[in-house]
């Protein structure tokens, strides 16, 4: 399988050369850090993001422009769906055709994460599951069948969205044979069944709260600078702001803390660390090894976070559950860093590249569609010099904006002075976040 085989073993993967000692990188991100911390204490005296969440209303035209361009969107985005899936299903195991796990793993895992945090809510109009759903509605509707209120909240609050990210995880990550076309494929046809399945009882609001990638995209969305409202308007604001307006959850906290340890974990897993500490394995005993590996790293994540809430309530009169839910909207841009510094090559280079060359011939017959079936990836278009640097910056500027927006949310509530202090436990759970995944990027 060559080059896709090592883009693909770790479900997806990283590279990470650092062109300076990586001290000087780890160094750098703690003073970033503290510097951001002490200037939002000296002028950022009052809470501002919640203001400016609302944004400028850029007009009814610009949202039926964006209706014009949702209906060929939706249906390609549904043609892909379907050409990932038949070629996992038909494909063979030999040789290098994975065109459906490339799509799975970089363009749906990666890209559409880095898009909902440009775009706004994409995922929304593009999810094959939200298609497949309003079709069956819509033919229910013609065979007179009654429909089901699109309203409320499903039993189990985002709970559902929860076991949907960690079973993709653990399929992604854990187990031995979650790149092979026939594995993909099934997986596809199950997470469908599941997410069309809840549709056909609870209406699409189930797609809202139970479809794990949706869930996970809305609240990246939150850091996008265009939104759209329910009356079909569409909104500018400034970055990071949407994410004032999430509601403090329990649920909500933990697909945060789960993603954030599954990319911290799949760093671990393609780093040279992880043979040292397991050995080699295959088959079903790599499968529990990795799977006892993700969640300890899971676990460890969600314990900093918890410690650091906890510290925070002794000096706020709060409880740790309390400032855990409250500031779970910081984890946001972290998130966002971490999968842009670990999947940042994957996306540029071996990956994007590949995904694009198999699209004009995904059943691996000797098409040309678009174009690009002779295409062979280009490894110097991008060096490892700038990709250390993307890296960087992400998972610095990641970790910047969430001691932004954590300030933004103390300040509503508390003086400046007290909340400055009261937050210095989390900025130490956020350096150590910062210099743990700089350190496996450097492992890498």
């Amino acid at each position: 399988m060559g080059t896709l085989s090592t883009v693909l073993a770790h479900g997806v993967g990283s590279r990470g050369d650092l062109p300076l000692p990586f001290y000087l990188f780890a160094v750098g991100a703690a003073v970033a850090l503290m510097a951001t911390f002490v200037s939002l204490g000296f002028f950022w005296h009052r809470a501002w993001l919640p203001t400016a969440a609302s944004g400028r209303n850029l007009g009814m035209a610009f949202g039926r422009v964006v209706d014009l361009v949702a209906v060929p969107a939706r249906l390609a985005s549904l043609g892909l769906f379907v050409l990932a899936l038949a070629s996992s299903i038909s494909g063979s195991e030999v040789g290098s055709q994975r065109f459906g796990p490339l799509t799975v793993y970089v363009a749906l895992w990666v890209g559409m994460a880095i898009v909902s945090a440009l775009f706004g809510d994409v995922w929304r109009v593009l999810s094959p599951f939200e298609t497949i759903a309003a079709a069956i509605e819509w033919a229910a509707g013609k065979l007179g069948l009654p429909q089901l209120e699109d309203t409320g909240e499903i039993p189990g609050g985002y709970w559902p969205a929860v076991v949907a990210l960690g079973w993709f995880l653990l399929f992604e990550l854990c187990y031995h044979d979650g790149t092979t076309n026939s594995a993909v494929g099934g997986a596809m046809i199950a997470y469908t069944v599941g997410m069309v399945g809840g549709s056909a009882v609870y209406g699409r609001r189930w797609l809202r709260q139970a479809d794990g990638f949706g869930v996970l995209f809305s609240l990246l969305a939150l850091m996008s600078p265009l939104y759209r409202e329910d009356t079909g308007a569409v909104r500018l604001r400034a970055p990071l702001s949407g994410l004032a307006t999430l509601a403090p959850r329990i649920d909500l906290l933990a697909v945060l803390l789960l993603v954030l340890g599954g990319t911290t974990f799949d760093s671990l897993a393609g780093s040279t660390l992880w043979p040292d500490l397991v050995g080699n394995h295959r088959g079903w005993t790599a499968t529990g090894i990795n799977t006892a590996g993700m969640l300890i790293v899971i676990a460890i994540m969600a314990a900093l976070y918890s410690l650091g809430s906890l510290a925070v309530g002794w000096f706020t009169d709060q409880t740790a559950a309390e400032v855990a839910r409250r500031f779970a909207h910081s984890l946001v841009p972290i998130v966002l860093g971490y999968t842009v510094a670990h999947y940042f090559s994957l996306l540029v280079l071996d990956g994007g590249q590949n995904f694009l060359r198999l699209l004009s011939n995904p059943f691996d017959r000797g098409s040309n569609w678009f174009g690009t079936a002779d295409w062979s990836v280009n490894f110097l278009l991008v060096s490892t010099d700038a990709i250390a640097w993307v890296q960087f910056l992400a998972i610095v500027i990641g970790h910047i904006a969430a001691v932004l927006v954590a300030h933004d949310r103390a300040v509503e509530t508390s003086e400046v002075s007290e909340a400055t202090w009261a937050q210095r436990p989390m900025l130490v759970v956020m350096v150590f976040y910062s210099v743990v995944g700089l350190w496996l990027l450097q492992k890498a």
